[in-house]
């Protein structure tokens, strides 16, 4: 069995909670094999359809809270058989996206970091991750 990704990356705060950009680099990854999970494709409909029309990308204007979609993306990272994270552009300045490394790390996942102008995902270390949290949160 191969290794199952999880997209990473911002959300909040992004001109329609950034989905354009997560369908985008699921659908290049599974053109070229990977077998992706994107948290912007497992809302339903209305929740959906919210953070598509949404113009400032703040979690009051969705249906359910912050909370909610985290929990069900850290349930699904600890419990639901991926084994990798690809991190997008960005996911260091997002708490949820630190979060999701959080258990990547505990869980030894595999990571990758998406590289816009390749196209493609490259390899990311653990110590890596590590690295950007860290000066992330020094910049504090």
């Amino acid at each position: 069995m191969g290794t199952k990704y999880y997209l990473a990356g911002p959300m909040s705060g992004l001109p329609q909670f950034n989905f354009p950009l997560f369908y985008r680099v699921a659908k290049s990854l599974r053109a070229q094999g990977y077998d992706v999970v994107s948290p912007a494709e497992l809302d339903d409909i209305k929740d959906a359809g919210a953070a598509l029309t949404s113009k400032t990308g703040n979690p009051k204007e969705a249906k359910r809270s912050w909370g909610d979609f985290l929990a069900r993306d850290v349930k699904l990272l600890a419990d639901g058989g991926i084994t990798g994270i690809i991190f997008l552009p960005g996911w260091e300045k997002s708490s949820g996206a630190k979060l999701e490394a959080f258990v990547g790390l505990l869980k030894k996942f595999t990571f990758m970091r998406w590289d816009d102008d390749a196209s493609a995902p490259v390899p990311y270390s653990g110590f890596s991750v590590l690295y950007a949290i860290n000066r992330e949160l020094e910049e504090r």
